[in-house]
């Protein structure tokens, strides 16, 4: 064979091999695929910011955002867990006392009204129970209005070892037998509890800080009246001169004794408390 046919035979020996190399590569290579496009703009852009992973997220997220610039009570608008409607406000327009809906809960009011909810929990348990048409204060010291609301009565006055409110009170004994005219036996004194919801009027005392009367302001009622000053209606009827279940109508300006007037009138039938 001359030198220029071996170098022939070489040069297909070399090309035999090397179709041999990428026919093994292939077959190592055989089911994946290889992405030769080139790199997308959007996949090299910086990263977006994250988005809330849920519609509670984004809720909260935008309570947070409008309590940035919102006051301690303001009311950012109605949202799941806090449904309700603002029943009390504060002389600066501010959220006192909050009405309950259906499915309300404390962190909802909360993030409503732009409260801190460990606060909050410091006047309500983190497990009670809400009910709608309950009323719940925003802060400690709406706490008795907001009991007076629900329908409790006297809650910010004292209570005895049993729980029970004491309060200014009267039994009414008959003069006769025969007569329809009772006499006032009294127990207690009225005690200023403070301005609340209903009572916003003022008072004035003798020197020695006992109570002698209280005028009206607008708006007042006698429920909350007596729940201020902690009497109850047989005491109210000292006051008025009036022993019947509607207590009389008041007016602003008007100005109610808070030590008794009449200690004795027709009492008729008894009122029920």
């Amino acid at each position: 064979m001359s030198a220029a046919q071996k170098r022939i035979v070489r040069r297909a020996a070399s090309a035999r091999t090397a179709i041999a190399v990428l026919g093994i590569l292939a077959a190592a290579l055989a089911g994946c695929t290889v992405d030769t496009s080139e790199r997308s703009a959007e996949t090299t852009a910086a990263p977006s910011r994250p988005q809330a992973s849920s519609e509670a997220d984004a809720e909260q997220q935008a309570a947070g955002e409008a309590c940035a610039s919102s006051p301690e009570r303001a009311d950012t608008g109605h949202r799941d867990g806090a449904d309700g409607a603002v029943y009390e406000r504060d002389d600066d327009g501010l959220a006192a006392v909050y009405v309950l809906a259906e499915n309300d809960t404390l962190s909802g009011i909360a993030d409503r009204f732009c409260l801190d909810l460990e606060k909050l929990y410091e006047i309500y348990d983190p497990n009670i129970t809400l009910f709608a048409g309950e009323h719940i204060a925003l802060r400690e010291e709406f706490y008795a209005d907001a009991r007076r609301a629900s329908g409790y009565i006297f809650p910010a006055c004292p209570h005895d070892a049993t729980g029970y409110p004491t309060v200014a009170s009267i039994s009414w004994e008959p003069v006769s037998e025969d007569s329809p005219m009772s006499r006032a036996n009294v127990s207690g004194q009225p005690a200023d509890t403070g301005s609340a919801y209903g009572a916003k009027g003022t008072t004035r005392t003798e020197a020695d800080g006992t109570l002698i009367d209280y005028t009206v302001a607008p708006n007042d009622n006698w429920r909350s009246i007596r729940d201020r000053f902690c009497f109850d209606l047989y005491y109210m009827s000292s006051l008025t001169g009036q022993w019947a279940d509607e207590p009389p109508v008041i007016h602003p300006g008007d100005v109610i004794p808070l030590q008794p007037k009449y200690l004795e009138i027709d009492t008729g039938s008894p009122p029920t408390e």
